[in-house]
């Protein structure tokens, strides 16, 4: 744990048991339309109707807040003095920009002072952070700027999130600081299975926030006048069939690199795929956010495998990769792996915190056809 944020000693050297929460409330339809409401005021209604807890809805809000003030930093930076990079690399080893720094502190002090946090993982820091907790003892963690790279270009980023069941974790007086630490960090490796919440925040031509509670997918956009995300969209659904539009996406770079038969099945789409039809369109933004939200509102198929030179691929499992894959599933997309792309990734659970991890992701049709195409090859 971060011993420089961490509440370490009081907080984990006394008897503790977190309350486990192992299910998902089974997704119910909405009976009246909640287009036009701010996300406090549909995180409230939410809660009132029993979907989710009124803890989870105040670490929600933080995360908003955060967004909002990262959107700020990122609008900012070129006149702030605040793209370029520090020098310095990450615990995943990914090089530091100015941003990166500035979006992790913002996400920290907000999930810290929202007091619904127990634990928080974030791209940009080596161990979790521990922190006081007043009710929900949740997990969240984050990436507060994904797609950095991009920065200094002023092309799409953004933060992803995902919110974990507190799980379980026994601290009593015998245990020394560092064993309490270990038993509250295997506690933080958890599947995508365990997420209550995720969602990211999108900073391009609008803001976006979309968010998953396990009942649908639901688009928020901010509105600078009122100073709040307002729904743009709800019950999000990945475009299949006629309604999906003929894309891929992925690093064409590192084609060569890829495993023989996913090279072959790239051509096979550039020859239009399994109905021999138009070729599939190639677009790649570069930023995990900006690729699977177009994925998302357009359909077609997302590829990250693995490759020679990352055989785990790049994105982190617990809050990049499981985030994403939750809010496909919710949207009716596959989120998968394996050499067959068989696997689902939200069973996937990570041996450590920044564990890195491949995946397939979009339209359910489209991973289906990858499948067939891997198991014929």
């Amino acid at each position: 744990f971060s011993t420089s944020r961490a509440v370490v000693g009081t907080a984990l050297a006394r008897d503790a048991r977190v309350k486990v929460h192992t299910s998902r409330p089974r997704a119910r339809i909405a009976t009246t339309s909640a287009l036009g409401d701010t996300l406090p005021v549909y995180l409230a209604r939410e809660s009132a109707r029993g979907h989710i807890d009124g803890e989870l809805a105040v670490a929600l809000n933080s995360v908003a807040v955060a967004c909002k003030r990262v959107r700020a930093l990122v609008a900012s930076a070129p006149l702030a003095g605040n793209t370029g990079t520090l020098g310095s690399s990450n615990a995943s080893g990914d090089e530091q920009k100015k941003l990166d720094v500035l979006a992790n502190d913002v996400f920290v002090a907000e999930i810290s002072s929202c007091g619904r946090a127990g634990i928080i993982v974030t791209e940009e820091e080596d161990t979790p952070i521990a922190v006081e907790s007043v009710g929900g003892e949740y997990i969240v963690t984050f990436d507060p700027i994904d797609g950095s790279s991009n920065i200094d270009a002023c092309v799409t980023t953004g933060s992803i999130f995902g919110v974990y069941s507190p799980g379980e974790c026994r601290v009593d007086d015998t245990d020394t600081v560092e064993s309490a630490v270990e038993k509250c960090l295997v506690n933080t490796r958890q599947s995508g299975e365990q997420l209550v919440a995720a969602g990211y925040c999108m900073f391009s031509s609008s803001c976006v926030f979309m968010l998953t509670t396990g009942q649908g997918v639901y688009q928020f956009d901010f509105d600078p006048d009122v100073g709040e995300f307002v729904m743009s969209k709800e019950r999000v659904m990945v475009p299949d069939g006629d309604k999906m539009q003929r894309i891929y996406s992925g690093n064409n770079g590192n084609v060569n690199l890829w495993a023989p038969e996913l090279k072959a099945y790239v051509s096979y789409l550039q020859a239009g795929g399994k109905d021999g039809g138009k070729p599939f369109s190639y677009r790649y933004i570069g930023a995990l956010i900006g690729d699977a939200h177009r994925t998302l509102l357009y359909g077609g198929l997302w590829l990250y495998p693995p490759d020679a030179n990352a055989k785990e691929g790049k994105a982190r499992l617990l809050y990049e990769v499981a985030p994403i894959a939750f809010i496909f599933e919710q949207a009716g997309g596959l989120a998968t792996h394996g050499p067959l792309a068989d696997k689902r990734v939200m069973e996937v659970v990570p041996q450590h915190i920044h564990q890195k991890h491949p995946m397939f992701v979009g339209s359910k049709s489209m991973v289906e056809d990858l499948q067939r195409f891997l198991k014929q090859a």
